[in-house]
């Protein structure tokens, strides 16, 4: 995991802009992001991380869910469309319902 603290508000651009470089510069044979393969099996949820959803930093042509859910995505889907058909409980990127194309929220 790559982070980064600060206290004053004024150093949030360029702290942030630090772990998106050196994130993408760990990556970088994988478009930026941990591709599922032989050296990672993807990312934990548990930091949830919204740039695997933009383009401009996952230029690895995989989508976002992926990096999270891997092959159980499409199982997961279904789990959602039976417990929470309405998307009540959701965040930028849990599961989406099966009938839903949209990205993150």
């Amino acid at each position: 995991m790559i982070e980064s603290v600060w206290f004053d508000p004024a150093n949030e651009p360029k702290l942030v802009d630090w772990v998106r470089t050196t994130y993408r510069e760990v990556y970088a044979d994988t478009g930026g992001v941990p591709v599922p393969g032989d050296a990672y099996s993807g990312t934990y949820i548990n930091y949830p991380d919204n740039d695997m959803a933009d383009p401009a930093w996952n230029t690895s042509d995989l989508p976002w869910h992926a990096f999270y859910y891997g092959a159980n995505y499409p199982r997961l889907q279904d789990v959602k469309a039976r417990w929470d058909p309405r998307d009540v409980f959701r965040h930028a990127l849990s599961v989406r319902p099966p009938d839903t194309k949209r990205g993150p929220a």
